[in-house]
């Protein structure tokens, strides 16, 4: 699993506070001009962006320059996905850049891509619930965690997913259920 930037449900950054400062412009992904994109380029190029997103330092006051830098790795992910629209880490990897910048709407489309290439993808379910709950649409994000969970009945992250909505829900006896599922499997799975 691919891991993005977290982000609080307004959008902006749950990172803690650093004083590390990076390049505002993410690193290009290595490419010989005019060198024909392959499986494998198209791979460099996806572990150029995820280490140029990983790599990056930011602190609170920060959050124009991380959305500028994102936007930088959206580009570079873009970039593969013109080559390889079916290409499943880099859309994923995108739908979570444009979560973590507010782009909820766009995000969804990425995982619904996913999801339309493969019914059973747990993560991109998982994730597609997160942008429902971030736009109040907490009904159908509560059932598509739940699809996640179907799929994968340990799956701790989509637990912890269902406990939020169903408390923001005022189901609080059904969230604590939840939240305790998450924290068994996490603790058995982590």
């Amino acid at each position: 699993m691919v891991k993005a930037t977290k982000v609080t449900k307004s959008g902006k950054s749950a990172r803690a506070a650093r004083s590390v400062r990076a390049p505002a412009k993410p690193a290009k992904a290595p490419r010989a001009a005019g060198t024909k994109l392959n499986k494998a380029s198209l791979d460099e190029m996806f572990r150029a962006a995820v280490a140029s997103n990983e790599s990056f330092k930011a602190t609170d006051d920060d959050y124009d320059r991380a959305i500028e830098h994102f936007n930088g790795v959206i580009k570079m992910l873009d970039t593969i996905i013109a080559v390889d629209s079916n290409y499943r880490d880099a859309v994923n990897y995108k739908g979570m850049m444009l979560y973590g910048c507010g782009r909820i709407s766009e995000a969804i489309e990425c995982f619904e891509l996913i999801i339309k290439n493969n019914p059973a993808d747990k993560e991109a379910l998982n994730n597609k619930g997160i942008c429902l709950y971030g736009l109040g649409r907490d009904e159908e994000a509560l059932k598509c965690v739940e699809a996640a969970i179907a799929i994968d009945k340990r799956y701790a992250d989509a637990y912890m997913n269902k406990a939020v909505i169903l408390c923001g829900l005022g189901r609080m006896e059904e969230a604590d259920r939840a939240m305790r599922k998450a924290k068994a499997f996490e603790t058995l799975i982590g």
